[in-house]
């Protein structure tokens, strides 16, 4: 008798179908099979006991939200734990002057250091959050994130591993701004842009890197002069990946 065999669906391909049916769910009618996928891309609330299930299922607040919306600002109060599904999302903090420096980006199946550290110290936010594109967002209400962060092991494990990951990310962020040059800074950032562009403009991109706009459009053009890169209206095209990294 020949032994059936069933294929091994691996963790990304589940996470990829996950991903193509979170994108067609009803936030206004969620299903226990919609519940099933955000668990596929955040395992850490895999396990829950019967009751935090209950919990899970009846508590967990659903939104699509457009591109561009401000999701909260320095000195508003947090609420709620999120977990980005869909989208991604911009977390600035602004200077006095009013100039801004990007902290990190949260993209699908991540969630924000930022609110997580203000849930657990019952603070505001000291930064803010912005949506880059159109994003579909779950959050935990704080009464049942702090329930997890107690009753869960592998939950407080993954918020307190998202504390380590983002914080190192951050210590890097300030090495290069005290380091690095602002060319070798954009040279980097450009070198691992997916594709042979970037959509963005110079004042968008000085918020991400932490200088002025006049500073980044005079390095942009000088890096357009060498023949690295060739600027058009909200785009930065890649012309010579080789020469730009010799600007690293």
């Amino acid at each position: 008798m020949k032994n059936s065999t069933h294929p091994v669906v691996s963790a990304k391909a589940q996470v990829k179908t996950a991903k193509a049916r979170i994108k067609m769910m009803d936030v206004q009618a969620i299903a226990p099979a919609d519940i099933a996928q955000l668990v596929i891309l955040f395992p850490a609330l895999q396990g829950l006991d019967a009751g935090l299930s209950n919990r899970l299922t009846h508590e967990l607040q659903w939104q699509r939200i457009p591109r561009g919306t401000e999701l909260f600002t320095g000195g508003s109060p947090c609420r709620a734990f999120p977990l980005l599904l869909i989208g991604e999302i911009q977390v600035l903090r602004s200077s006095l002057g009013g100039r801004e420096i990007e902290l990190y980006r949260v993209r699908s199946g991540e969630s924000c250091i930022v609110s997580t550290s203000c849930l657990l110290g019952e603070t505001d936010y000291p930064a803010r959050g912005v949506t880059l594109s159109d994003i579909l967002l779950a959050t935990l209400p704080r009464s049942l994130f702090e329930t997890l962060i107690v009753a869960h092991p592998p939950f407080r494990r993954y918020v307190f591993s998202l504390f380590s990951q983002r914080l190192s990310a951050m210590m890097q962020r300030v090495e290069d701004v005290a380091f690095q040059s602002l060319t070798q800074r954009i040279a980097a950032l450009l070198l691992h842009t997916d594709g042979d562009c970037l959509d963005t403009t110079h004042e968008a991109l000085a918020g991400q890197i932490g200088a002025s706009r006049e500073a980044v459009s005079r390095t942009l053009k000088k890096l357009e002069a060498a023949a690295c890169i060739k600027l058009t209206r909200g785009r930065i095209g890649i012309s010579n990946r080789r020469k730009l990294s010799g600007w690293q």
